[in-house]
């Protein structure tokens, strides 16, 4: 089943967003600052790039294969660019930016060795910050969603390739002193707004699941949440991989 971006970019930042202590923490990363040049790779609607511009004024161009999620993004006033990152080179010339960001994108990429050798490919001397979850990681995100909806960590540990893998992919392309850290993405209250956001499916792995199981789940989340009578918070983990290119 495929995920429909034209339906999620209605909804997309009614409910998706970054803390301001995790975007400060991708420029310190980065090494972003004023005067250079930033590409987000799968922008989507430009959170991350608008959160960019807005911390630290960075100069960012955003790209995405999703017209209707690029509508959005341009209403923000943000510089952007479609173009298909899974099957395309990026329409960039050599060494045209010094960090490039992905948040939350390299599991929706089918060919990740292409893209990434697109990344160093288009960075001058400077950083690739990729925002991803491990697999140990995605089993412990959702001790409680994955007894309402149990595809949801096979589905997510399919499509998102472990750290292990992207260490050696990016090794094997060149890039330098691979690093990662742990982060929290963000701390959840399981509540009925929590409940509003799954009904919404506000995160494709949604779209994946069978949809009886998905209906099955909406129903025993609604009655957990009903028997709490209080908001249960669970924590979102994330790990950033950094690699570095260096001049020739």
């Amino acid at each position: 089943m495929a995920v429909n971006y034209t339906d999620i970019s209605k909804t997309y930042d009614n409910y998706r967003s970054y803390p301001e202590s995790l975007i400060k923490k991708v420029i310190a990363l980065g090494k972003v600052s004023q005067g250079k040049k930033v590409l987000d790779l799968g922008c989507g609607t430009g959170n991350v790039a608008s959160q960019l511009r807005k911390t630290i004024n960075a100069d960012v161009i955003g790209v995405d294969a999703s017209f209707s999620m690029l509508k959005v993004a341009k209403d923000k006033s943000l510089e952007v660019v479609c173009s298909d990152i899974d099957n395309q080179q990026l329409p960039f010339r050599d060494g045209s930016f010094d960090t490039i960001i992905g948040a939350y994108v390299i599991h929706q990429i089918k060919n990740l060795t292409f893209m990434l050798s697109e990344c160093y490919r288009v960075l001058r001397s400077g950083i690739l910050v990729l925002l991803t979850s491990s697999h140990k990681q995605i089993e412990n995100q959702h001790p409680i969603i994955k007894n309402f909806f149990p595809s949801y960590v096979d589905i997510d540990k399919a499509r998102f390739p472990d750290i292990h893998h992207i260490n050696q992919l990016l090794h094997s392309l060149g890039f330098k002193d691979i690093q990662h850290e742990e982060v929290i993405v963000e701390n959840i209250p399981i509540d009925n707004e929590y409940l509003q956001k799954v009904k919404s499916k506000y995160v494709s792995t949604y779209h994946l699941m069978p949809q009886d199981e998905f209906e099955n789940g909406i129903i025993q989340l609604e009655e957990f949440i009903i028997k709490r009578n209080q908001p249960e918070f669970r924590d979102w983990h994330g790990t950033i991989v950094c690699g570095l290119k260096t001049a020739n």
